[in-house]
């Protein structure tokens, strides 16, 4: 497990397109959850999942640019490439990361909503030191977590969009295509 925490104020800068960038990962292939624990403590987090080591490189870089402490957790997926999580966790670190990417998601934005309104009222009562040792979450933190879960449930219905073919049919097509490719002869431009 590595870890990057990238506090300084000397941060380079990120530019909106990389902003979108990370926010598209995290449409395809990350997770905006609270974990709730036996003891009923709530654990929020930002997670993206992939086993491509630039695409976790890069998402490491912009968050360490953005300032934004994250955390690389490695695990074996069965003999392939080894799956990487880029964690973002807490409170206070969620809160920059999700308003740094909440313009540019699309398919979680709901979802980012929900979880910044939740790291909201938790930073705002901490601040107000509102929060007893037992983690009591007031109605509309509940409310904000069930409705996280309920959201999550709801995106992850997933239409099937491929045409109704036999798989046969498909790769016999490919296989002819590339047949015809092989016995062609390379063209000029000027033919």
């Amino acid at each position: 497990m590595q870890k990057s925490d990238s506090a300084d104020n000397g941060q380079a800068r990120v530019s909106e397109m990389e902003k979108g960038w990370l926010a598209g990962l995290i449409d395809g292939e990350g997770c905006l959850h609270i974990d709730l624990d036996p003891r009923g403590g709530a654990h929020p987090y930002l997670t993206v999942t992939n086993t491509n080591q630039l695409i976790i490189e890069k998402a490491v870089d912009i968050w360490q640019r953005l300032g934004i402490g994250c955390r690389v957790q490695t695990r074996s997926s069965g003999g392939r490439n080894p799956v990487k999580d880029v964690q973002v966790i807490g409170y206070k670190r969620l809160k920059p990361a999700l308003i740094s990417i909440m313009p540019y998601l699309v398919g979680k934005a709901d979802e980012a909503l929900l979880l910044y309104r939740f790291v909201e009222s938790r930073l705002l009562r901490f601040n107000n030191h509102s929060i007893n040792t037992e983690r009591k979450y007031n109605r509309e933190e509940l409310q904000l977590i069930q409705a996280l879960k309920n959201q999550k449930s709801h995106n992850r219905v997933l239409t099937d969009y491929t045409p109704n073919c036999n798989a046969e049919d498909i790769v016999g097509a490919i296989r002819r295509r590339v047949e015809v490719a092989r016995n062609e002869q390379p063209r000029l431009i000027s033919e």
